[in-house]
């Protein structure tokens, strides 16, 4: 492609944002290749070599994943789910759908499972994108004591996070926490950002909040180290959640620990 690589990036973000609008609609590879400038048989490697997927897939994969959260979310038939998204059959949709997540599109109705999803690709490197699961689940109101710290810079959340949980450690508070559930909040405003840990059990801290009942998305990150949850975070701000039909409350996230594991909760407006 005689342009820069930014231009590049960009037409190929233009194409991706034409097949996200057309999901419900047969997309002309034709049309997806002029979109960028360039062939059919040069789209296909470019897209490959950069995603580690064929662009038929791409799409298949996108469609499968509205169509899970339609049947979660929708009382749709799930005929007319699998027409939507440009399946001829029921049988071919059921086949598909088990394929790409392991149940049937009927399983994944009924039962009370993990939610998965294939995030829009953007373009600005050659990482390759996986499938996010998830969990929707309704989570009862919890009041919790709290330590908090907070700044008006963004840049010094991160300094500012650490350096409390050095001051949690340093007053033995951080083993106790280890021990029990553990909670903790960020959010912002126009001017603060805030994080508060704490748990159901009252220490020195007599700060207390209560954490609003309601449905929660909830990721699990598999490890409580800072740099693996603010690496899950990273993907479900720049790509799960442009790619659902979810409303977040953005107001403030949560973070559940237990044992050696966190769980990253967004709260979903009603």
């Amino acid at each position: 492609m005689n342009v820069s690589e930014n231009e590049n990036y960009k037409n190929l973000n233009n194409m991706v944002t034409y097949i996200e609008d057309n999901l419900i609609n047969d997309i002309d590879m034709n049309k997806l290749a002029e979109i960028v400038g360039i062939s059919v048989n040069s789209l296909q490697r470019i897209f490959t070599f950069m995603t580690g997927i064929t662009i038929t897939e791409y799409i298949k994969k996108r469609r499968l994943s509205k169509a899970f959260e339609d049947i979660k979310n929708t009382n749709m038939k799930i005929i007319d789910i699998a027409i939507k998204y440009q399946y001829n059959s029921a049988i071919a949709f059921d086949r598909a759908f088990k394929k790409n997540f392991g149940i049937t599109p009927i399983e994944c109705r009924k039962k009370d499972i993990i939610y998965k999803q294939f995030p829009i690709i953007t373009f600005r490197n050659s990482e390759q994108y996986k499938i996010l699961d998830y969990q929707i689940k309704y989570m009862e109101e919890t009041e919790i004591y709290y330590y908090k710290t907070e700044t008006n810079k963004k840049v010094d959340f991160l300094y500012k996070i650490r350096e409390l949980y050095n001051y949690l450690k340093e007053n033995g508070i951080h083993e106790k926490l280890k021990k029990e559930e553990q909670y903790a909040i960020s959010s912002r405003d126009e001017e603060n950002y805030s994080y508060l840990v704490g748990s159901k059990n009252k220490y020195t801290s007599n700060n207390k909040i209560k954490i609003p009942a309601g449905k929660y998305a909830i990721f699990e990150v598999g490890t409580r180290q800072q740099k693996d949850i603010v690496n899950i975070e990273k993907n479900i701000y720049s790509k799960w959640l442009k790619s659902t039909n979810i409303d977040i409350d953005e107001s403030f996230s949560l973070e559940y620990y237990i044992g050696e594991n966190c769980y990253i909760c967004l709260p979903i407006s009603n």
